[in-house]
C-alpha cells in the first residue's frame, strides 16, 4: 500500500486542483446536508461518507490538465511518441516448451511488438528492445478488443472469426461493467454557470448506497419543446443551460460483455452492459433516486424553481421545477415499483466502462496477461468495481504505481557482483 498511496499522492500533487464552489453547486452542497448525507467533509480527496468537495482537473484559470501533462516528467531521450497511430494487433511468439519457467501457469507465447497503421492506412512494426513489454492501455473497450485481435481471447470466439489462436483465454472481454446512472434533470429559473461535477455526496462510503451527484451544461432545446417567436425560424438553433443531480450506482454487479463481429481493428466491438439486471442494483437505484428527489425537495434549492400558473390572491404564483425529461412517479416516497420501472426507463451512461480484462481472470496481480510474457494490461479493463465515485484517479495512480513496480522489479533481477 505504500506505493499505491505514494502513486496516488503524485498524481494529486500534479494534476488535481480544489475548485471554487459557487452557484447551483453550492445550492447542491447545502441540500445534501439538509437530506442527511452527513457529515460535511469539506474538500478532500478522500473517499469518505458524507458530502464533500472533491478535485478537479481544472485549475484556476480554466485549463483541463490530463494524463498528457505527466509526459512533461519523462526523459525525452527514451520516449518515442507515434501520432496519429491505432494499433492493430500485437505481435507474440510461441516460447519452446523447454524454455518455459517462472509464474504459473507457465508462459506459452511472449509478445514482442504490435503492429499499428498511420493516417494513411500504412502498416507499421514497433519491436521490443531485450527485456521490454508491451504495456496495453486503450481502455475497458480497446484492451480486450486488441487482445481479442490478437488471437488472445475465448478459443472458440476467435476460431469462428477466423483469428489464429495464440492463448486461450476464457474471460477476455467478459465481465464488462458500467455505473448506471439516473438523474432528474430542470430549467433552472435563474441563469447559472456551466459546472461539472464538484460536490458529492456518498451517504455509505462501503459501496452500500448510490453517490449522488450534480453538473449543469448546455443543451439545444429540442424543437418540439420550443414555442414559435417572431424572430426565431424553426431552423434557429436555441441553447439552455440544463442542471441535472443524478445518481450513481456503485459496483456494479450486473455485467455484460464485449465480442468481435469482425476483424477489422477500425470497428468498434459490439458490447452489452445488462445495466440493472442484477435486483441489488435495480434496488441501489431505487433509493439512489429516491435520495435524489429528496435533496430537490430541499428549500436550498427553491431558487430554481419557476413559477407554474396563474398568481394567486398575494400575486404570488406556486414555483416548481421546469423537468426535463421523464417526471418522477407522483407517490415516489413509497412506490418502490414505480422507481424500478423509472430507473429501468431512465438508465443511462457515467462513461466509467471498466472490465473485460479483470484482475485474477485475464491479468494477474501485477496485471501481467496470464500464459503470456512480456504483456501487461495497464487500465480500468481489469477493475471489477469501479473505485470510488470517479475511476480517473485510480487509472492514473496504476500507471505510476506499474511503472514503479517495474523499475524496481528489473533492479532485482540484476546479477550481484562480489567485491
Amino acid at each position: 500500500m505504500r506505493l499505491v498511496n505514494a502513486s496516488y499522492e503524485w498524481v494529486e500533487r500534479h494534476l488535481t486542483f480544489q475548485p471554487a464552489v459557487r452557484g447551483f453547486q453550492a445550492a447542491v452542497r447545502a441540500a445534501l446536508l439538509e437530506a442527511n448525507v452527513t457529515p460535511w467533509n469539506g474538500f478532500t480527496v478522500d473517499h469518505v461518507a458524507g458530502t464533500k468537495v472533491g478535485a478537479t482537473t481544472f485549475d484556476a484559470s480554466g485549463r483541463r490538465h490530463s494524463a498528457a501533462d505527466l509526459l512533461a516528467f519523462a526523459r525525452p531521450s527514451r520516449l518515442r511518441v507515434a501520432i496519429r497511430a491505432t494499433v492493430t494487433r500485437i505481435i507474440t511468439n510461441p516460447i519452446d516448451p523447454a524454455a518455459r519457467h517462472g509464474r504459473s501457469p507457465q508462459p506459452t507465447i511472449a509478445a514482442i511488438g504490435v503492429v499499428y497503421q498511420d493516417r494513411l492506412l500504412d502498416q507499421h512494426q514497433a519491436l521490443l528492445r531485450p527485456g521490454g513489454e508491451v504495456i496495453l492501455s486503450a481502455g475497458a473497450l480497446g484492451s480486450p478488443q486488441l487482445l481479442l485481435l490478437s488471437g488472445i481471447g475465448p478459443a472458440s470466439d476467435l476460431s469462428y472469426l477466423g483469428i489464429p489462436v495464440s492463448a486461450d483465454i476464457p474471460d477476455v472481454g467478459k465481465h464488462m461493467f458500467d455505473n448506471p446512472r439516473n438523474g432528474i434533470s430542470i430549467i433552472p429559473s435563474v441563469p447559472i454557470d456551466h459546472s461539472l461535477i464538484q460536490v458529492v455526496g456518498i451517504p455509505s462510503a462501503n459501496g452500500a448506497a448510490s453517490y449522488l451527484e450534480a453538473a449543469s451544461y448546455i443543451v439545444p432545446l429540442a424543437p418540439a419543446l420550443r414555442s414559435a417567436g417572431p424572430f426565431i425560424g424553426s431552423s434557429s438553433p436555441l441553447y439552455v443551460t440544463v442542471a441535472t443531480i443524478m445518481e450513481k450506482v456503485p459496483g456494479p454487479l450486473s455485467e455484460g460483455s464485449l465480442w468481435l463481429s469482425s476483424t477489422n481493428p477500425l470497428e468498434s466491438p459490439p458490447l452489452r452492459f445488462n445495466y440493472l439486471s442484477r435486483p441489488e442494483d435495480l434496488a441501489r437505484c431505487v433509493l439512489g433516486v429516491r435520495r435524489v428527489a429528496e435533496v430537490l425537495e430541499g428549500r436550498a434549492l427553491d431558487g430554481f424553481r419557476s413559477p407554474v400558473g396563474s398568481a394567486n390572491r398575494r400575486g404570488a404564483a406556486r414555483r416548481d421545477f421546469r423537468i426535463v425529461g421523464m417526471e418522477l412517479p407522483v407517490e415516489w416516497r413509497t412506490d418502490d415499483r414505480a422507481l424500478a420501472d423509472y430507473c429501468q426507463q431512465t438508465v443511462a451512461t457515467l462513461w466509467h466502462y471498466h472490465g473485460g480484462c479483470v484482475a485474477g481472470k485475464v491479468v494477474d496481480r501485477d496485471f501481467r496477461v496470464i500464459g503470456t510474457r512480456a504483456l501487461r494490461v495497464v487500465d480500468a479493463s481489469t477493475f471489477s468495481e469501479t473505485p470510488g465515485t470517479n475511476p480517473q484517479a485510480t487509472v492514473l495512480m496504476m500507471g505510476r504505481y506499474v511503472g514503479l513496480k517495474m523499475i524496481e522489479e528489473r533492479h532485482s533481477r540484476r546479477p550481484v557482483i562480489p567485491s
